[in-house]
């Protein structure tokens, strides 16, 4: 009887596997899913580059939501992997899920029509929508109204935030310089783990991005790549 339970538990086990690989992969990456739509200069949500660069450039551009949602800010490194695909353009990203106040950020919102709409009702800084859930973009994080196929949506947490508002008050000094690839979670789809945790595709960019505190690693190796972002605030190149 206990042999038979066992096998009846790992079929279990495969089948959830194929289940979640199966969602996975019908899961839509951005809306449009068209990642050259994105990176045509004509639909850059900030001077420097796509929404998938994930570009902070000041506190009001992150909106405050309290839906469910994945945290994917300190995914990178075992045990919370972020692992490059074939084309390198996708991390699959393993990612903690809560329920509690979030944040969006304005500039990363990985739906064309809902980003116009968060745009045209908070301002492209965000400073219009900084009540919880007054931003458009809080009403799309579940059930795959962000982007078809997704269960849950990246964002940040109370505490990922306040260590952005810490690094943008410090300066770069308190962050880690980095240049290369990481996943730009912010906004990225995302179906549910057997275990509770979120898996999460995330674009990839490739360019300048900045880790805190300091003494992080840029460079994970072994296909790994950080989850992080860029702000030209803390990009010590442009700094007097």
């Amino acid at each position: 009887m206990k042999t038979g339970l066992i096998k009846a538990g790992v079929v279990l086990g495969v089948i959830w596997s194929c289940m979640v690989g199966a969602a996975f992969a019908q899961q839509a990456n951005l809306s449009p899913n068209n990642i050259e739509f994105w990176e045509n200069s004509e639909h850059w949500t900030t001077n420097f580059g796509p929404a998938f660069r994930d570009t902070i450039q000041g506190v009001s551009y992150f909106l405050p939501c309290t839906e469910q949602f994945a945290l994917c800010f300190h995914s990178g490194a075992a045990p919370d992997t972020c692992t490059l695909n074939s084309s390198g353009r996708f991390a699959k990203c393993i990612c903690t899920v809560e329920t509690a106040t979030n944040y969006v950020l304005i500039s990363a919102i990985l739906n064309w029509n809902v980003y116009q709409q968060t745009v045209a009702a908070c301002g492209i800084d965000g400073s219009g929508c900084q009540q919880p859930d007054s931003a458009p973009v809080c009403q799309y994080l579940t059930k795959g109204k962000l982007l078809p196929g997704a269960k849950v949506i990246s964002t940040f947490d109370v505490t990922s935030f306040a260590a952005i508002v810490e690094a943008l008050h410090d300066g770069s000094a308190g962050t880690t310089q980095c240049n290369g690839a990481y996943a730009a979670c912010m906004t990225a789809g995302c179906t549910f783990q057997k275990d509770g945790t979120a898996l999460c595709k995330c674009p990839v960019f490739h360019g300048k991005f900045q880790l805190v505190p300091t003494g992080q690693q840029c460079d994970l190796g072994d296909n790994l790549v950080p989850s992080a972002g860029y702000s030209p605030l803390l990009d010590s190149s442009l700094l007097p």
